[in-house]
């Protein structure tokens, strides 16, 4: 095989490792584009601006200005962005006051019964 060919084995082997969480974070880094489209974005969850603005903490000026290109969203608010286009739910339940969060599942139901046993 040539150097090439082993180079995207590895390449491709080193990949899958990251997507499989697998991959020490310290051996790679993360991409975050220079450029989205706020716009899509908003439009793609179908919120007003205000609306988009209010769930996710982002002032309505700002987030306009994005739209137009006015401004551009740093780093850290690109990749808020870039979660918010892949999980939206995820930074509403994270942004959300812990009262108003659903009680975590419990995955032990033996500690349940040895509770109730003790009572």
């Amino acid at each position: 095989m040539s150097k090439l060919g082993k180079r995207l084995i590895n390449a491709a082997k080193s990949a899958q490792a990251i997507a499989k969480g697998e991959a020490d974070p310290k051996t790679y880094r993360v991409h975050v584009p220079a450029q989205l489209d706020v716009r899509a974005i908003r439009t793609k969850l179908k919120m007003s601006q205000n609306a988009f603005a209010a769930r996710f903490g982002i002032l309505p000026s700002t987030l306009r200005d994005w739209e137009q290109n006015r401004r551009h969203p740093d780093g850290a608010a690109r990749v808020l962005l870039m979660v918010i286009d892949k999980e939206p739910d995820a930074v509403t339940r994270a942004l959300a006051p812990a009262d108003l969060l659903p009680p975590p599942p419990n995955k032990s139901p033996l500690r349940r019964s040895a509770k109730r046993a003790a009572a």
